[in-house]
């Protein structure tokens, strides 16, 4: 019986010094197992930026999140939604993507995941999005769906041009109209 209660005493005793030594000898260490490694420059949440060129406006975004990094010049946005504005009484085109990139200097931009948009009475759906600013277009891609009032397309690739308002569509193009 006496060997059995020293036993317990002992196992008492070390588990105690355990406790002791690590609350007291080993505190607590941040985990950071659940931050995401970040190899960004800038990381924001609620980010908003347009760009014109001679007194016109080409763009505005809006995104719930960007991280930016300098020297690639690449933001990567979370849940963007970007206006294009093309020239005189053409509306706007607006799209939305769950992902995207904007390289502003290069006045470039991409859009992935599914990508939304409207313009006018059209509403499109595609894979993904490519803008180019320096000739103003923007490139659909994948699955690309074109619905009018009176019309439905679906093609491989549709561009805007925003230049003038016109579309082209390539690839497996077929057209319903009413």
């Amino acid at each position: 019986m006496k060997r059995a209660l020293a036993i317990v005493l002992v196992l008492a005793f070390l588990a105690g010094a355990a406790a002791l030594g690590k609350y007291i000898l080993w505190p607590e260490r941040l985990d950071t197992t659940d931050l995401k490694q970040l190899d960004v420059d800038l990381s924001l949440k609620g980010v908003e930026l347009s760009q014109g060129r001679d007194g016109k406006k080409l763009w505005n975004l809006k995104a719930s999140e960007a991280d930016y990094v300098e020297n690639t010049d690449e933001l990567t946005l979370a849940a963007p939604i970007i206006t294009y504005w093309g020239e005189g009484e053409e509306p706007p085109m607006q799209v939305m993507a769950p992902k995207g990139q904007v390289w502003q200097k290069e006045d470039r931009a991409r859009m992935w995941d599914g990508v939304n948009g409207t313009r006018g009475e059209y509403a499109m759906r595609a894979d993904s999005l490519d803008y180019t600013g320096t000739r103003r277009e923007i490139l659909l891609t994948g699955n690309v769906q074109l619905v009018g009032k009176t019309m439905l397309a679906n093609s491989n690739t549709l561009t805007y041009f925003l230049e003038n308002g016109d579309f082209l569509a390539q690839g497996n193009v077929q057209v319903i109209m009413n």
